[in-house]
């Protein structure tokens, strides 16, 4: 079985932490990360000169790790809105099951956990914020497309 995992939260939720920890414990396990292919990209979690390379990256290797045998795939991004979560959802037809992990944070509890961040991975401020504002809760479309939906609250 193919299983595909989307994670969905705002900065310093936990996201890449959970990742690490399910890949660690569940054989052929990938990830894909946004935040990692900037790095690899970019040469540094803060440049954003080049999303369209990016995101076209992290669209390639969910396939190509996708069809690997009984391969489970971690999309660990922000996932923050509908439309982005259709997209990757609707186009990961090779997967069996499709899981949404779900992060719920306050602003003030991601404020914090950004400020304990290693200086290179922290979100600005102001960024930070925005990105809260924007956050939407999945709709209806979203979860029909999905077999199961966990609340990770840490």
């Amino acid at each position: 079985m193919k299983t595909l995992i989307m994670l969905s939260a705002i900065p310093a939720s936990g996201k890449s932490t959970w990742a690490k920890e399910y890949q660690r414990t569940h054989p052929n396990t990938y990830i894909v990360s946004s935040d990692d292919i900037r790095v690899e990209i970019c040469g540094t979690y803060q440049d954003h000169s080049r999303q369209a390379e990016v995101w076209a990256l992290f669209e390639k290797r969910i396939h190509e790790y996708g069809a690997r045998e009984n391969a489970t795939v971690i999309l660990d991004a922000l996932n923050d809105v509908n439309p982005v979560r259709l997209k990757y959802l609707k186009g990961a037809t090779e997967f069996d099951k499709k899981i949404l992990v779900l992060f719920p944070s306050t602003l003030e509890k991601s404020q914090k956990y950004n400020g304990q961040r290693e200086e290179e991975v922290r979100v600005p401020p102001d960024i930070l914020i925005g990105l809260f504002n924007k956050f939407e809760a999945p709709n209806q479309e979203v979860l029909d497309l999905v077999d199961e939906v966990i609340e990770v609250n840490w």
